[in-house]
């Protein structure tokens, strides 16, 4: 279903996870990968072009690994003082259908360590993007990271608060159902829906059979969810107690208000999953 990953890295200790996930994500058909560093513009232009050739060089290195699998990789490095929009251009430019980014820790004590650049392309992008997910202890010691424990699609909890806004989600879903052993559909109902909506229960379970009744017969086993609570809280608890190894989540539209709202779910839930997570937009034409 896809074919060619923007994979972004940056020399921590979030690239070796992050660089371990493509192969799991060749699964999903990716035969192309475009290994890219931005390096962010400073105060020091000539520095900033310095540098650009050490990473090509690390990125180079990197690369020979995924070479050796049968992966055709690209190497690209570019200088911006805009990082997230920079490396939405290279998207584009190579044509690539999936991005791919390490989230990691500032802080061992701190929860939220979704950095600016992953924060923006949540907001920003158009195309799915998955986010690798750094634990704060691995980030802290700079120890290196270890490959994924798990495949992604081992166990998919797709979170939907059944608007236009998921149908992203769940056309994704669709695609990869049938390489995925478990799925969770999971609806929140918010105090205020149900205030506004008192049959909303029954009108949310019968909308997740629905979602549910169209996935290919070759699906995995699934499971249909209506919790009550806060949505991205309740996201992340059901994920953490069902031991889920992906979070499917859609995400609102490029529109200016539209762009200001993402961040109420889609981000809160990437910034505290524990797990990876993979946002799909939705596109122009659904």
């Amino acid at each position: 279903m896809f074919t060619t990953a923007l994979v972004a890295l940056d020399q921590s200790p979030a690239a070796p996870p992050t660089l371990a996930r493509v192969a799991d994500l060749s699964s999903w058909g990716i035969k192309k990968v475009i290994l890219t560093h931005v390096v962010r513009v400073g105060y020091n232009q000539f520095a900033a072009y310095d540098h650009g050739e050490n990473y090509r060089e690390w990125l180079e290195r990197c690369a020979e690994p995924l070479k050796e699998a049968g992966l055709e990789v690209t190497v690209c490095v570019r200088i911006s003082g805009l990082v997230a929009d920079e490396l939405l251009a290279i998207a584009a430019e190579f044509k690539a259908d999936l991005l791919l980014i390490g989230s990691r820790a500032h802080s061992r004590v701190s929860n939220l360590f979704l950095g600016s650049v992953a924060r923006d392309l949540i907001r920003k992008t158009t195309l799915p993007l998955f986010l690798e997910w750094i634990t704060p202890e691995t980030d802290d010691t700079g120890t290196q990271g270890t490959a994924p424990g798990r495949p992604a699609l081992e166990h998919v909890l797709m979170a939907t608060d059944l608007s236009k806004y998921a149908s992203g989600a769940e056309n994704l879903l669709r695609e990869l159902s049938t390489q995925a052993k478990r799925i969770d559909l999971l609806t929140v109902l918010t105090p205020d829906g149900l205030n506004n909506t008192p049959a909303l229960p029954v009108m949310a379970l019968a909308a997740l059979n629905h979602i549910r009744d169209y996935l290919p017969d070759e699906a995995g086993e699934v499971s249909v969810l209506t919790e009550r609570g806060a949505p991205a809280e309740t996201i992340l608890r059901i994920a953490a107690e069902r031991d889920c190894s992906l979070i499917l989540i859609g995400k609102h539209g490029q529109g200016w208000l539209e762009s200001k709202l993402v961040g109420t779910t889609a981000t809160e839930v990437c910034e505290a999953a524990q797990r990876p997570v993979l946002v799909a937009p939705l596109l122009d034409h659904q």
